[in-house]
Formats: C-alpha cells, structure tokens, sequence
C-alpha cells in the first residue's frame, strides 16, 4: 500500500514537471511570435526610412541641405539622450544579453525595449553603418524577459525565455530560424541542454511565421548561386588556405580597430552632445555622397554580386565601409556589427576573387564563390561562431551546394584564429562594458574588486565527471556554486561536477582577467 501512494506521488511529480516543461515552451512560442512582429516592424521602418534618405538627398539644394543637416543633428541630440538615460542600449545589444544570462546586470525590459527600439530606427536609419541584428537580437532577450515578468513564471525559466527571445530576434532580422537558434546555444551559452534547444527552435520558428506573415517569405540574397567546377583541386585548396589566412588576420584588423575607435572617441574631451552633433554633421554628408556605404549594406552586397569594378575602386569601398563602421560603433549607438562584418567578408571575398581572375586565370565564377565564403569566414574571424556563420549563409541564401566549401573555410579560419590567440569580439565587449559598468558605479579600485565569472562545463572537457577538489584551479579562485538541470547549489570538494553544469567562480579582477580566458576553454576544450 505504501509502495503504491509513493508510486502515485512520483507520477503527480513528473506530471507536475512535464506540465511545466510545456507550459515555458508555449511561452517560449508566444515569445517568439511577439519578437517576429516586433523585429518585422522595425525591419519595415528602417526600409522606408532608409528609401526616404536616399529619395531626399537626390537633387539636394541649399535649402534642402539646411533642413537635412538639422533633422540628422536633431537625431543624433534625440539618441544621445535615450543613451544617457538607458546605457544599456548601445551597441549591438549582443554582450548586454550575455551579461544578463551571467546574471551579472539586469534589464529593465520595457524603457529599455522603447529606446533600443527608436534608437536603432533613428540611428540605422540616418545611414550609421550598423546593422540590424545585434538590436534584433537585444530587442528578443528584452520581449523574452518583459513576458517573464508579465506571466510571472519561475525564475529558472527567465534564461530560457530571454534566450529564446534572442534566437527568435536573429530568425527574424535574417529570415534564418536555424541560425538564430545555433547562434544562441553556440555563442550566448557555449552548450545546450534538449529543452533549451526545444526552447529556442519554437521561438525562432514562431519569429519567422510571423516574418513571413507581416513581410513575406524569401531568402535574403536573391542571386543564382553555382559552384566554381572548372580548376584542379589542389589549386582550390592552396587559394582557399589562402584566403582563410586573408580572412582571420582581417578579423583580428576588426576587433582591434572596433576597440580602438570605441576609445577614441570616448577620450574626445568635448560635451556628449557637441560631440555627436559633430559627428551627425559627418553622418549627413557620408549619406549624401557614399551613400553605398551608409547602413546596414544589405544593397551593397547584392550590388556587388553583379558589379565589375576595377580592384582599386573595391578597395576604397572596403576601406570606407570599414573606417565608417568603426567610427559609427565608436559612438555607442544602438546598432550592430553583424551585418557590416557580412559586408566586409564579402568585399574581401570580391577583390580575392577579382584578383584571381586577372591574374591567376581562375574562372570567373570564384568571385560569387569568395564572396559567400568571405562572410562566414570573416564572421568565424571575429565573432569566433563558426556553425553559426555556416548555417546563417546557407540560409541567407537558399543554397545548400556550398555547404562543404563553407564548412572548410569556417574551419579553417577558426583553428587560425586559435593559432593567433584571438578572442571573440562580443567577449571582448561584454568585459568591456561590465568594467564599464563597474567603473562607473563603484569606487573600490579596479583591481581589487571581485567578480563573478560563469564557465560551461562541456562534454569530455578537463572538467567534466571530475571532483571540485580536483579541478586545479589557480589561487583566488574559488566555485561559490553550481547551476545544474535548472537549479543552483554550494559545492564541497568531494562534489563531482558533471557536463552540462555552470560554475559560478568568484575570484578579483585582476585574477579573472588573467584567467577568465583559459578557464573557459578549460571548461570546454575535450581532454
């Protein structure tokens, strides 16, 4: 009799779980369909603004250029306030969502999710060179967070929701709901449990139904892809080597130049809002007279798929796609970096390609070939999330021929920039901005503040299936707990620390910033 009350109580306890589990992936759906309309709306606002730019500067008079100077200072005045109010919302909006799920800042979802919003229409939309998926994403986590508030669900599912939210951001600003999804596993948490990965395909999917419904269906790039077949396989594989050589010391150029820039023009000792008028003034002119570098550069590269331009001229577009993107980041505006890293991939791919045409006698097919490989190579270069670059360009595309080549080359870029001691720039930009953080709230000196560092615990890797008391840690540094199947508990040293686990380490600063990079890859890196 006791046997079968207990029996009967463990099946009310799994029902009670399975009730659950389905009730956050419902929310998880209803989150992402919220997200979709969300990021529809503002893809649809940054198109019509972006053609009313173009139509204005068309044929541009005095009087015309009077009134266009004043709206672009106007917009820079308007943003910089929203900024100084919400700092939380410039940028791409990638780290401030790693933050969150590190639990090491909090959002405050609805001003935040307002000013993100129409500061990234403002900003975007008077020709920055930023693009619209770092806030597409920061505008998901934020609707992913504002519906766990709202429905008042339990604490453990406000990770689930706000990354399915992010996924669901990325599925909608590209019209790719398995990139979306990669991406948060592969570059937010660096591992998956299955109903994370649940979580996050029916928030993507549900993003990209309701894409399809406000926008329509359609792969990003509309352009007959085929594969180069004509050339000897070792010639492939000496240009393709090659090129991912080009591509990973381009991406370490990006990341060190984006934190320069960042810098720089934060040290300008000028007032916050005489300094951006200066540089809306730039912004302007920039719109006016190259306007083919202004935005995110979606119509660049379908430009450049069909254009022939001598290699001297796609130099000067690469040249000022990139400066233009480092200065406009340099800002903090809400805006992000994904698309543009895209453009600058392709650029590279299409002057490589050119070259080889004119002069190594490669056909003229490899140019398209060099430009696609160039985005997923340059994104693995700097973002450092090769699966991720993958699946977005066979989605942004429709073409799954290149999957191979691709494959390759994001490989190969990413073990170079392994070799090279790269870190990943949105790791680089969340220390940034929680130092930042910090900086700005405390005034205990810096390198005797203590921070809290969350490390993945992979399959096979240095850590898993081994004691706490085992771990070999560097001194100061010490587990203060251990998030597993959605709970958190305090270790001892006989506790075995399992795959899948977080670590919550507590340690200064100075012994995280030198360690935090190589417990990580402690934490994943397979024996």
């Amino acid at each position: 009799m006791a046997e079968t009350i207990l029996e009967e109580v463990k099946e009310i306890r799994l029902l009670k779980t399975k009730r659950e589990r389905i009730i956050l992936i419902l929310c998880s759906l209803v989150t992402g369909i919220v997200t979709g309309a969300v990021v529809a709306t503002y893809r649809i606002l940054l198109d019509k603004i972006s053609i009313f730019r173009n139509n204005f500067n068309e044929n541009m008079t005095f009087g015309k250029f009077l009134i266009g100077l004043l709206v672009f200072i106007l917009i820079g005045v308007i943003v910089q306030f929203m900024l100084s109010k919400n700092p939380l919302i410039g940028g791409s909006g990638i780290p401030q969502v790693s933050a969150f799920l590190q639990r090491r800042l909090k959002f405050r979802w609805f001003p935040e999710l307002f000013c993100k919003f129409w500061g990234g229409v403002l900003a975007i939309g008077a020709g920055m060179s930023m693009g619209r998926e770092g806030p597409s994403i920061h505008l998901g986590a934020l609707i992913g967070e504002g519906i766990d508030r709202l429905l008042k669900r339990k604490e453990v599912e406000n990770k689930y929701l706000v990354t399915a939210g992010a996924s669901a951001g990325l599925a909608a600003a590209f019209n790719a709901p398995l990139a979306g999804a990669i991406f948060a596993l592969e570059e937010l948490h660096k591992f998956f449990s299955p109903l994370m990965l649940i979580c996050v395909l029916v928030a993507s999917g549900g993003s990209e139904m309701m894409l399809r419904k406000i926008i329509g269906s359609g792969v990003t790039f509309k352009y007959n892809f085929h594969l180069p077949t004509e050339t000897s396989q070792m010639k492939v594989f000496v240009i393709t080597a090659i090129f991912c050589l080009i591509l990973a010391l381009g991406g370490k150029c990006f990341n060190t130049y984006l934190i320069y820039f960042q810098d720089k023009y934060k040290g300008i000792k000028l007032n916050k809002y005489v300094k951006i008028s200066l540089f809306m003034v730039l912004a302007f002119l920039i719109s006016i007279f190259f306007k083919d570098i202004t935005g995110g550069g979606h119509e660049l590269i379908e430009k450049m798929f069909d254009a022939k331009l001598p290699i001297k001229i796609l130099a000067i577009v690469l040249v000022a796609k990139f400066l233009y993107t480092m200065i406009c980041y340099g800002t903090g505006f809400p805006g992000g970096i994904f698309l543009p890293m895209l453009v600058i991939g392709a650029l590279v791919g299409k002057i490589y390609g050119t070259i080889l045409v004119a002069y190594f006698g490669v056909p003229q097919e490899f140019v398209v070939h060099f430009m696609l490989l160039g985005m997923a190579g340059y994104l693995t270069a700097s973002v450092k999330a090769p699966i991720t670059g993958v699946i977005l360009i066979m989605e942004m595309t429709g073409n799954f021929s290149y999957l191979f080549m691709l494959i390759i080359v994001s490989t190969g870029t990413y073990i170079l920039t392994e070799l090279l001691s790269m870190e990943p720039i949105y790791e680089i930009l969340l220390e940034r901005l929680i130092s930042g953080k910090k900086d700005a709230n405390e005034k205990v000196p810096l390198e005797s503040r203590i921070v809290t560092i969350l490390i993945h615990v992979g399959i096979d890797s240095e850590f898993d299936n081994k004691k706490v008391k085992d771990l070999k840690l560097p001194k100061k540094v010490l587990i203060v707990g251990i998030r597993s199947g959605g709970k958190e508990f305090i270790p001892n040293g006989e506790t075995v620390v399992k795959s899948g686990d977080q670590l919550v380490i507590m340690t200064d600063h100075e012994t995280a910033k030198k360690y935090s990079h190589e417990l990580k890859e402690r934490g994943m890196k397979m024996k």
